[in-house]
């Protein structure tokens, strides 16, 4: 190339770089023409006075939370990362931070608990406190340890404390807590405290005077050094029989009560508890020892007198007779019972003595119900007024054909139909305002003539609250 060609070569790329410079330069101007204009607009979430902006982060807290050490993708820590004015107002808004949970379930990079949690009660201010504290049975370093300071300092503000930890982490506690506000309390152990004595631990300093809940896992009441009589409502998981009528005994003043119990251990008598109303007998399991209980037994060690609701809910071990002996020995005024045994393949029928039928019942509630026992006690509902005279709901649930006693949905509204519809008219009792049958396990309504179901639909009518179907929906 020539030196004159080479230089208007040069020339023509200069003068184009040139016009480009010009372009951006002016596409720049006008960025910043339309930033400006974009930073002016006043968006109405970002002028609303503070307190307003408080009341819309408080319903963005999430129903449950994440299991984690912190989540920065959930409220509250969400609302601090989103600009500077969000931030100031999340943090001076105590009603997001007066709730603390936290988990410990893998091993990785220790976290700085204290720190996380000292900021967290900080930002709570005078709020009391409800605190969650979670880890797996292994996991990396001394979680606890690192968390238990921060707790220590805020002691006095806590009301609610749940504890999921393993039995050395409880044993740290050197220093035991102040809490003077605390009102619930849940333990968890994860482990066995492997020693050939029972341990006990004193956790607090001084009398907890506000404290009515407590729910332990595994450990006995005398696990734990408390003032057990001023208790009205406590839960025993994965319990020996024995530890359940230990807690029974210490705790005199209790109105509320549930177990999760093992099979009988140890034959035992009778222990009579003269407070509690209501009573559950429970399936539990935990993942990180490898146990489960389901067990009944305890209703055969046991009398309450002053109990109003009975629930057996997924127990294995059921017997009809234990039952009726309870009922017997109790004599007590009881409103609601629902009887869910776990073993849904064994069609379920109760006694139906004379101790049973003259109960005060309002809600009766049986799940996989026998064929044997649904018919004779639809009979008996529908011509005697003094059968569970008080009787408002009545439930069936859990419904499906098993061989020869087994009654599905259909059999059900085909037994019940002509029973159901005489007792809600017949003079002498309350009247039944409520009937339900739930299916075991088909998630879509199957599909029955309408003259089966025509007596249902004017019960439904005339006021009655009728439901026949699965769990998702009814056909009525």
């Amino acid at each position: 190339m020539s030196a004159p060609v080479h230089l208007m070569a040069n020339a023509a790329l200069r003068a184009e770089l040139h016009d480009l410079d010009l372009t951006i330069a002016e596409l720049q101007a006008r960025r910043k023409q339309v930033q400006a204009r974009l930073d002016s607009i006043d968006y109405p979430i970002l002028i609303l006075p503070p307190e307003i902006t408080s009341e819309i982060f408080l319903c963005c807290l999430p129903e449950t939370r994440k299991p984690d050490v912190v989540n920065p993708k959930e409220a509250p820590l969400l609302l601090t990362h989103v600009c500077s004015a969000w931030r100031r107002i999340a943090c001076s808004t105590p009603q997001l931070w007066n709730t603390f949970e936290v988990t410990v379930r893998q091993a990785g990079k220790p976290v700085d608990l204290e720190d996380i949690a000292e900021t967290w009660f900080n930002r709570a201010g005078g709020l009391t406190l409800s605190v969650k504290y979670e880890e797996g049975l292994f996991r990396n370093g001394p979680s606890f340890a690192r968390f238990l300071p921060a707790l220590r300092r805020h002691a006095r503000k806590v009301r609610s404390l749940e504890l999921h930890v393993n039995f050395g982490d409880l044993v740290m506690i050197d220093l035991p807590l102040d809490c003077v506000l605390l009102q619930n309390l849940s333990i968890h152990l994860l482990d066995d405290w492997g020693h050939s004595e029972q341990p006990h631990v004193e956790m607090f300093t001084n009398s907890v005077p506000l404290l009515r809940e407590v729910s332990m896992s595994t450990a006995p009441p005398s696990f734990l050094g408390l003032s057990w009589q001023q208790l009205t409502k406590f839960t025993g998981e994965l319990y020996y029989v024995r530890e359940c009528l230990e807690a029974l005994r210490v705790m005199p003043n209790l109105t509320e009560c549930a177990f999760s119990a093992f099979d009988l251990d140890t034959v035992a008598e009778v222990f009579s508890h003269a407070n509690i109303q209501h009573f559950t007998l429970f399936k539990s399991s935990s993942s990180d020892v490898s146990v489960g209980a389901s067990s009944a037994d305890p209703l055969c060690r046991v009398t309450l007198p002053a109990l109003q609701t009975l629930k057996l809910v997924e127990v294995d071990n059921f017997n009809e007779y234990n039952l009726d002996s309870f009922l017997i020995r109790s004599a007590a005024p009881l409103r609601e019972l629902v009887v869910r045994p776990s073993i849904s393949s064994l069609a379920i029928q109760l006694v139906l003595s004379a101790t049973f039928l003259a109960l005060s019942l309002t809600l009766l509630e049986i799940w996989h119900p026998s064929g044997v026992f649904l018919m004779a006690f639809l009979e008996t509902l529908a011509q005697d007024a003094n059968a569970l005279p008080s009787l408002r709901t009545l439930s069936f649930r859990g419904c499906h054909r098993d061989g020869y006693s087994g009654f599905a949905v259909d059999d059900i509204i085909d037994a019940a139909a002509v029973p159901i519809t005489q007792r809600r008219h017949l003079a002498g009792c309350a009247q039944l305002q409520s009937f339900r049958v739930v299916s075991k396990t088909h998630p879509k309504v199957s599909v029955y003539a309408e003259a089966r179901l025509l007596p249902f639909r004017e019960l439904k009518e005339a006021g009655m609250d009728i439901y026949i179907g699965s769990e998702e929906e009814s056909i009525i």
